[in-house]
């Protein structure tokens, strides 16, 4: 599925959207095209170009939220592997910094982790239990979950030029 990245008024991210979707408001007035694919979209006798990144014409007021951390985007996060074994079996929520110790339902404090690294860590941290973990937990970002989406937008920000 093609998506496009949806730019506020002055140029921050606000949404990833559907192709067809950020066609449409493109088509209708409501965007503009600021960065295209080279493929253009051909529909009975006209060719139209393909978006990559849209400009919204209007200002729209938002705040800027987080995402809660949840079971399931936690495990998409750590490509549903353990984060100590790389097993794909028995998978649970481990926290870095244990709750008995003050550790927090946090992005940066919970991973994914397979039962048996879950029962070898118990209460204790990654370095106590001498347990190395693949990567360290992060925030996502919204950008940062659609690889191409990333990409195009990575590329776009070093192509512009500050007047």
């Amino acid at each position: 599925m093609e998506t496009v990245l949806v730019l506020n008024y002055d140029f921050t991210p606000l949404n990833i959207t559907t192709f067809k979707r950020g066609f449409v408001l493109v088509e209708k007035g409501k965007a503009e095209i600021v960065k295209s694919d080279d493929s253009p979209i051909v529909s009975g006798y006209r060719k139209h170009v393909r978006p990559l990144i849209i400009r919204l014409l209007k200002y729209i007021n938002f705040f800027a939220r987080t995402f809660r951390p949840s079971r399931h985007r936690i495990y998409t996060r750590d490509n549903n592997k353990c984060v100590y074994c790389g097993s794909t079996r028995s998978l649970t929520l481990d926290h870095v910094v244990p709750k008995s110790r003050g550790g927090k339902n946090s992005w940066t404090n919970l991973v994914t982790s397979c039962f048996t690294c879950n029962l070898k860590k118990s209460n204790r941290t990654p370095e106590e239990a001498n347990m190395k973990m693949s990567h360290k937990p992060y925030t996502p970002t919204l950008v940062g979950e659609n690889n191409q989406v990333q990409k195009v937008w990575d590329e776009y920000k070093n192509s512009f030029v500050y007047l």
